[in-house]
């Protein structure tokens, strides 16, 4: 039997009857409160299902990720935290089960493991995310999601790494792999993202033009970036050796090798995407304008922009001395 309340100008609508899970749904007006009830007890009366919300983390979690994960860019890293979570203990509660309480419990366990903020806010988004398809598109009207009401790690300030030319150098000497070099050279003379460089195709480079076609980039436009003596020599190179993709290795393979050779380096607080400031900062170095370095790195925004331009010191000192 569905019952009626007003709660905050809002009518809620809750149906409880035996064998059935007590569901509810919160609406403006108390007239699409009653379809809403009508059709709910209409399919009960047919005997069709009900969400299930005796439903595990894990059967959710399994099924995001085989119909929602497949459908984000680069989605090898979350596919990654989402395994993570399908081993940990909290996978096994009952949806209906999981509160705040159980969620601060699995963030603080990431913090004990000295994960960084952002790999926690990481995980947190993938199971926000969940809770939000169950009640938007899989039928868990009822569903609240407890994600919502705990504390996110506060990030860091950005970095202000630099990476100098003697740095690259020693990275690239501690470096165990053949590949990682052209790619660290790639990336420091195009702006260009990990995954964009690995997505590479011989079609994408015309060497007449001097021209790299960046294409299902993460803004979802195609990109032109014009190519460096460097590169095209390193394209080139990669084009002879291969038929289709130029370099065949993974995003997470290639962070992964470049954080183990700057560990062997002793060049502590980079990771391969410090290579995408590096390049923007050194952009600008050069003389070109926002628009020309955005027309490059593909920032939409000024304001993103903003935040990978690390000009070094003695450069800026230079430029006021003149």
């Amino acid at each position: 039997m569905a019952t009626y309340r007003k709660r905050n100008n809002k009518w809620q609508v809750r149906i409880q009857r035996q064998n059935y899970p007590s569901i509810a749904k919160t609406f403006v007006y108390k007239e699409d409160a009653k379809v809403w009830a009508r059709q709910q007890e209409r399919e009960m009366d047919l005997g069709i299902e009900v969400a299930n919300q005796d439903i595990t983390l894990k059967t959710l979690l399994t099924r995001y990720q085989q119909e929602i994960l497949p459908s984000k860019k680069n989605y090898q890293p979350d596919n990654y935290r989402i395994n993570i979570i399908l081993n940990h203990p909290i996978a096994s509660l009952k949806m209906k089960h999981i509160k705040s309480q159980q969620i601060g419990l699995f963030r603080d366990e990431l913090i004990h493991q000295q994960k960084s903020a952002n790999t926690i806010r990481l995980y947190l988004a993938i199971l926000s995310h969940l809770f939000t398809i169950a009640k938007t598109e899989w039928g868990f009207d009822n569903l609240i999601n407890p994600i919502l009401k705990i504390r996110r790690p506060r990030l860091p300030q950005s970095r202000d790494t630099r990476l100098s030319d003697d740095d690259i150098h020693l990275i690239c000497q501690k470096s165990q792999s053949k590949l990682l070099p052209l790619l660290i050279h790639v990336a420091l003379d195009t702006a260009m993202r990990v995954s964009e460089i690995v997505n590479l195709s011989v079609g994408d480079c015309n060497f007449e033009e001097r021209m790299i076609t960046v294409r299902n980039t993460k803004n979802y436009h195609d990109r032109y970036i014009p190519m460096t003596h460097k590169v095209r020599k390193i394209l080139q190179h990669q084009t002879r050796l291969q038929t289709e993709k130029l370099f065949y290795v993974t995003s997470h393979a290639v962070s992964v090798a470049f954080y183990r050779a700057c560990k062997r380096a002793g060049i502590p607080n980079a990771s391969f995407h410090t290579l995408r400031h590096e390049a923007v900062s050194r952009l600008f170095e050069k003389g070109l304008n926002p628009m020309e370095v955005a027309a490059i790195s593909g920032h939409k925004s000024m304001q993103m922009l903003k935040r990978y331009n690390h000009y070094q010191f003695d450069y800026l000192k230079q430029l006021l001395s003149t």
